[in-house]
């Protein structure tokens, strides 16, 4: 039965709806912290050797290769730095949703690895694109000076 007042349907068991209530902009904030921590993580190697990946990249087609291994480099740590803070969450979870679908051609095309060598890079572009489209949510910085992309 959907309620008049949402396009959700109703609770089955309606006394968990405070709790949902308030978790649920909890858990959002988890997992864009958790992400983008996991993309700073990955991303710090490569910020320590800004054109480390030049060969790689270029190897992909994208020349020339140091420029694109800088932009790798910067986009995967400072984008995960601006998700995890919340603050120009959609240019970061833009640009970092670039990077995740261009590992999965990476893994799956490229290193013929199919869907088991791709299945992080999926697992997290989605991650990455439901920021894109939603932004930052309650607990952001975007949210705190009331300006969002």
């Amino acid at each position: 039965m959907i309620t008049s007042t949402s396009d959700r349907p109703a609770l089955l068991l309606p006394v968990f709806g405070p709790l949902y209530r308030v978790a649920a902009p909890l858990t959002e904030l988890w997992l864009r912290v958790i992400s983008g921590v996991a993309l700073m993580v990955h991303g710090w190697p490569k910020i320590q050797n800004p054109t480390g990946a030049a060969d790689m990249v270029s190897g992909l087609g994208f020349a020339p290769g140091w420029l694109w291994s800088i932009l790798l480099s910067v986009t995967e740590f400072t984008g995960g730095l601006l998700l995890a803070l919340g603050l120009l969450t959609r240019i970061a979870a833009g640009g970092t949703t670039v990077i995740l679908l261009v590992t999965v051609y990476f893994h799956w095309v490229v290193l013929e690895q199919g869907y088991r060598g791709a299945e992080l890079s999926l697992i997290w572009s989605a991650v990455t694109l439901t920021f894109l489209a939603k932004g930052g949510g309650r607990f952001s910085v975007d949210r705190l000076i009331g300006r969002e992309l």
